[in-house]
Order: structure tokens, then sequence, then C-alpha cells
């Protein structure tokens, strides 16, 4: 017998995939989360990343941590460092990843080479995490 977790685990992914298929026939530009990784730069600039509902933010000192639904214990997200924290404070579901990506170049005085792969870095570790979506994919 199959754990029920396993269980609903692979019927979300099944719906998940599923209207990724239905939005594709619908002429809509999509895309599966497993994706992300590949796409190209100019295509992760253009995604805004935002914070899935119900997960819980949980600040620190000197680390962020998060309660993320289905799971018990809180997730390790990244240290508490300023570079890191600009980064997420954008992570709000209307502000592109370029342009996130330009501000901590900016801010930090960093190559936006540097920007770009740290933005990267943070949004697919998040996702990875289950605590980061781009703000136009399903759950």
């Amino acid at each position: 017998m199959i754990p029920p977790d396993q269980r609903r685990q692979f019927f979300r992914q099944l719906a998940r995939e599923t209207a990724v298929w239905f939005d594709a026939t619908q002429g809509k530009p999509a895309f599966a989360l497993a994706d992300l990784p590949q796409l190209p730069a100019a295509a992760l600039a253009a995604l805004a990343p935002r914070i899935r509902e119900g997960v819980a933010i949980l600040p620190a000192e000197d680390f962020v941590s998060a309660c993320v639904p289905g799971t018990d214990e809180p997730l390790a997200l990244f240290a508490a460092d300023a570079a890191n924290l600009a980064v997420f404070n954008r992570f709000n579901g209307e502000t592109p990843m370029g342009r996130i990506a330009n501000e901590l170049s900016a801010t930090m005085d960093w190559p936006p080479e540097q920007a770009f792969a740290h933005v990267r870095w943070m949004f697919l570790r998040l996702v990875g995490l289950r605590v980061c979506v781009p703000a136009n994919a399903q759950g």
C-alpha cells in the first residue's frame, strides 16, 4: 500500500502537470516548476517570485526559516545577511528577478552577473523547498 503522503504528493504533481498542459493547449506560456533550472537567464529574469500561500516566514537574528504546509519542522532557508535579505524582501510577486538583480547589483556594488546569479540561486533554492513560486505559476 502506498503511504497517504506519497499519494497526495503524486496527485498534486499530476494536477500541476495537467494545469501546465492545459495552459499550453490554450496558447499560454507555461512551464513546470521542475523546468525552472533549465530556463535561460532572460526567461528567469522576467519571472516575479512570490512566497507560496500558507508559508510562514520565521526571521531570526542570524538565519531565516519557514514553516511550509505539510511539514512539522521549520526549514532553514538562508543566512540573514544584507544580500539575502535584500533579495528575499523583493520576492513579492510583482518585481521581476531581473529588476531584483539590478537593485542588488547597485546596493551591494556587485557586477550584474554576480547579482543575477545570487537572485537565481535564492529563487531556485526556495522553489526546491516549496517556499516560493513564480507569481504566474500554479500552487
